[in-house]
């Protein structure tokens, strides 16, 4: 069976996207992939640049016109929402009124005790890391995840430590033992309550260098009891479709995974590594 999936597609329904879906599925032809995710940005906050984009019935109806033009080719159409802890409620409000395929759940906005930053925008973070230690910055942000985690509210995690993105420029890599016991508890709530964890390439094509998270990372999950474990490229354009992937599946079964998953309704769908 055809192994190459991505499960991270963001296009000109979201915000930031640069290709749309009807491109997406024909380069996915071009690629032979055998099924493609989009999970479209959910953003409740005001200060998100994403905040009232996204439009359900443009998504509806392009997804249906890709489908139709790649009948050959699976496609999920996901969500990907804005984990707020102190919008918890609106987004288990708004979840509740479809069915989605699957939904990532991922923190990119963290309200630190002296001010917020967008951890995806390079300038707000470069002024706070230049300004914080590495525990005073991403402590903050593996907390959030761990509220993530904690809230039921989606089937994936998403990128787990994209905290590094940026970070790495003024505190190195991330080792993932100076925060193992946030990390720990954060894939153990995620395990126990059945929501899995995808590995995001673009930190391959990132400053990073590596994953989000990393081998030692999916270990761990692994070992408390994870299963559910999902690849996707965080692809904004047809270029980036399905990069990494090939070496998101080799750290796969480094860590001892055996199927990763993919998503139909809500429920999972194991294709055999």
């Amino acid at each position: 069976m055809n192994k190459l999936v991505d499960l991270h597609v963001h296009s000109t329904c979201s915000a930031d996207g640069i290709s749309g879906i009807l491109e997406y599925a024909r380069q996915a032809q071009r690629l032979r992939m055998a099924e493609v995710g989009f999970c479209e940005h959910l953003d409740l906050d005001p200060r998100d640049r994403s905040y009232g984009f996204l439009d359900l019935a443009r998504y509806d109806r392009e997804i249906a016109a890709a489908q139709d033009a790649a009948p050959d080719l699976r496609l999920r159409q996901g969500i990907e929402i804005t984990y707020q802890s102190n919008l918890e409620e609106e987004l288990a409000a708004w979840l509740v009124r479809r069915t989605w395929d699957y939904v990532v759940v991922s923190v990119h906005l963290v309200d630190y005790a002296d001010g917020w930053a967008m951890i995806s925008e390079p300038g707000a973070m470069e002024a706070y890391f230049a300004a914080h230690s590495q525990r005073q910055a991403y402590g903050p942000y593996f907390a959030e995840v761990l509220r993530a985690a904690q809230s039921r509210l989606g089937t994936l995690l998403g990128h787990l430590d994209l905290v590094k993105r940026y970070g790495v420029r003024h505190y190195g890599s991330l080792d993932p033992a100076t925060f193992e016991a946030e990390i720990r508890a954060i894939l153990r709530v995620a395990a126990q309550n059945g929501m899995g964890l995808e590995v995001n390439t673009s930190g391959l094509r990132q400053s990073p260098g590596e994953p989000y998270p990393a081998l030692t990372v999916l270990r761990w999950f692994r070992e408390l009891g994870g299963e559910i474990l999902s690849v996707g490229s965080d692809a904004h354009q047809i270029d980036d479709l399905g990069r990494g992937i090939t070496q998101a599946l080799a750290m796969a079964r480094e860590a001892g995974f055996r199927a990763i998953a993919t998503f139909e309704e809500g429920r999972v769908r194991w294709i055999d590594l």
